[in-house]
């Protein structure tokens, strides 16, 4: 493994991309962290606002052998791995957000596939104490993980390195176990939520996830899938 720690970067995911090849050419599992990302970057080219005493790392990984599920398999792992760390419960808002167990989001996951061996993953999460308590702007609040913790450069950068070599050996062996754990980690499963797909909007009930990571929402009685959706809870 190589691993690179800024104390200030503009985005860790756009330097492991624009640097893929040169950092590949050292090892094939390479981990980018920062303590300060002044460029975040979240889904659908949003922002991604990053904190004090937070986590902002990118890395190289292997998909899972169905790709749309690798950002939700690397959500597991991480809830697992801050359970056992921190003992603190997380959950996953589909398809991509960490929430808190009161439902505020805490953190986010980018995946960007390159090839059959590589995806550039990208992890953000309010590890520590928060700085900031204004959640305008976040539909579901501004969370963290852990309001006693807080983080030096130096725990930044082990805490990262920890976590990717979760990433690296704490694979699923098999996806109806990884959906299976899903439903035990979502914290809107079989509650009512907002789709937006396409320039349409959908209310419905979401009933899970299907075997390439779609969500399965229940409107007027029969499952519609969403595959790259924008989801908000509803109650």
């Amino acid at each position: 493994m190589y691993h690179q720690h800024f104390n200030t970067i503009g985005s860790t995911q756009i330097f492991l991309k624009e640097n893929l090849e040169r950092l590949q050419a050292k090892e094939h599992d390479i981990l980018i962290s920062c303590s300060e990302q002044t460029g975040g970057i979240g889904r659908k080219g949003n922002a991604w606002d990053t904190y004090p005493n937070s986590l902002a790392m990118s890395f190289t990984l292997k998909p899972n052998l169905r790709p749309t599920l690798t950002p939700i398999e690397i959500g597991l792992i991480a809830i697992k791995y801050f359970q056992k760390k921190f003992k603190k419960e997380l959950f996953l808002k589909w398809p991509n957000d960490l929430l808190t167990a009161d439902g505020k989001k805490c953190g986010g996951i980018l995946c960007q596939y390159v090839d059959e061996n590589t995806v550039i993953s990208g992890l953000g999460i309010n590890l520590g104490r928060l700085t900031v308590k204004n959640d305008n702007g976040y539909k579901h609040g501004l969370g963290n993980v852990d309001d006693s913790l807080i983080l030096n450069e130096q725990d930044q950068q082990q805490i990262s390195k920890e976590l990717y070599e979760e990433f690296l050996h704490g694979r699923y062996f098999s996806n109806i176990e990884l959906i299976d754990d899903f439903r035990k980690y979502c914290h809107h499963m079989n509650k009512e939520v907002f789709i937006y797909e396409d320039e349409k909007d959908y209310i419905g009930t979401f009933r899970g996830i299907g075997e390439n990571g779609e969500a399965l929402v229940e409107i007027d009685g029969k499952i519609k899938m969403f595959l790259s959706s924008s989801l908000t809870i509803l109650n």
